[in-house]
């Protein structure tokens, strides 16, 4: 596989803002170079530091390596189950190198921050305005604490919509950086409709130019572009849509610390609609119906989100009578997905129940599901259930707005699985303990730090 990804925060490259060169002292150029970009940090995101953040220069190859290694100690019950539920979903095929692509997993950085450690890492000689957004990283974890909020989140569609709110806050700190260092100007100077356009390019181009399977670039394709034009339009009011502010300047910085404190995004959809998205609809399951509970025990649940299910179905963009497939997961009300073991067979199965717009959208998520999964009923039986490319069962039924989609599970299971995901199980503002980290976070504590 490729060698898959330039630092996407360089989307600020295709912009005409020019790059700069660092400055130093004469007794210790390299750390008069970092307290001064410290400095310009605390100034351009108008927060202090509370302690020193430690920077560490490393290699590629000392990078490649870590990975390398990381990723061979990654349990091998860990990939199975991915191969297991998420493939099953049908986000990879099931014979993907799961290894390998973990292998490549540090190959999109040219520089981190570790909430971990609390230090910065730079592979080689990187350029002010990254190191500025690593700062700013730093800033962020000590004012609101990365790590705590991070490991709050329950779902992955929560954990991707956080991360778009930390990446789009660092950029704005880099952007800050380089307009007031190159041009003499400031935020209010800004071409926003430029930077926005290629930010969102930029996510673009990862997922077309990469071999990986579009779930294990989730992050970078979408918490970058998006969580820029987000966090844009947070501090200024500019979007894509109405590239001028609509705040005055000087803007309130302190419109940025609300999103990590009182206003966290909680959604990829909230992040995508600049918060205009409509409550998110209650649907399906986060554990088996007591009923069931003798045959089939909960492995896991989530919530994709627009974003994973945009991710999901985009093999299948274009296709005879389906459509833009950005165009339909825009439709995304609310789903659930709950990943279920047979007592009786130890075999992993699927269930995802989703709520769209309205029944046509429905319908539209209906249609791809059987093309995502190969399947066709099955002669002579229930229309909902049918045989799926691979061999495996699969149940897939609309009720208006809702759909919900079973796979691999006892055909005798079916109908009373799906009657009870279609019944909206899910008690108000339910806070399930995880057994597991999401599947976003998960994927997320297989890289480094936050890039």
């Amino acid at each position: 596989m490729r060698r898959f990804l330039r630092r996407p925060a360089l989307v600020l490259s295709l912009s005409s803002i020019p790059l700069i060169a660092g400055c130093g002292g004469e007794d210790d150029p390299e750390a008069s170079r970092f307290a001064w970009l410290a400095t310009r940090a605390e100034e351009v995101r108008e927060l202090s530091f509370e302690r020193e953040v430690p920077v560490r220069t490393v290699t590629r190859a000392e990078v490649d390596a870590e990975a390398e290694q990381a990723a061979g100690a990654i349990e091998e019950d860990d990939l199975a189950a991915l191969a297991a539920t998420y493939g099953r979903l049908g986000y990879f095929p099931p014979d993907t190198d799961l290894r390998g692509v973990f292998g490549q997993s540090r190959d999109l950085a040219a520089a981190w921050y570790s909430p971990n450690d609390k230090s910065i890492s730079l592979i080689g000689e990187v350029d002010d305005y990254v190191i500025i957004h690593e700062y700013v990283h730093g800033l962020q974890d000590q004012h609101f604490d990365i790590g705590g909020l991070l490991d709050d989140t329950l779902t992955s569609d929560a954990h991707l919509a956080l991360r778009a709110a930390l990446e789009g806050d660092a950029m704005l700190g880099e952007v800050r950086f380089l307009m007031q260092e190159e041009n003499d100007a400031d935020l209010d100077q800004l071409n926003w409709g430029l930077l926005i356009d290629a930010a969102r390019a930029a996510g673009e181009r990862i997922l077309e130019e990469n071999e990986l399977p579009a779930l294990f670039i989730d992050y970078p394709s979408f918490a970058y572009g998006f969580g820029f034009e987000y966090c844009a339009h947070n501090l200024s009011g500019a979007s894509a849509a109405l590239p001028a502010p609509g705040r005055p300047f000087p803007f309130d910085w302190s419109r940025q610390d609300a999103l990590f404190t009182d206003r966290i995004p909680a959604t990829t959809q909230q992040i995508l609609t600049l918060d205009g998205q409509d409550p998110v609809v209650r649907v399906g399951l986060e554990e088996v119906p007591s009923e069931l509970a003798d045959r089939l025990e909960a492995l896991d649940w989530d919530s994709l989100g627009e974003w994973l299910s945009y991710l999901l179905l985009r093999p299948l963009d274009g296709a005879p009578s389906l459509g833009d497939m950005r165009a339909l997961a825009a439709t995304w009300d609310g789903d659930r997905a709950l990943f279920v073991r047979d007592r009786q067979t130890d075999a992993t199965g699927t269930v995802w129940a989703s709520a769209w717009d309205d029944p046509a959208a429905a319908a539209g998520i209906e249609a791809a599901l059987w093309q995502l999964y190969g399947g066709a009923a099955i002669d002579g039986s229930d229309p909902r259930l049918g045989r799926a490319e691979d061999g495996e069962l699969v149940w897939i039924e609309r009720r208006e707005e809702h759909v919900v989609a079973l796979k691999n599970v006892d055909e005798a299971l079916m109908p009373a699985l799906a009657e009870a995901a279609f019944a909206s199980g899910i008690k108000p503002m339910r806070l399930t303990l995880r057994k597991r980290p999401s599947l976003a976070a998960w994927l997320s504590r297989r890289l480094p730090g936050l890039p």
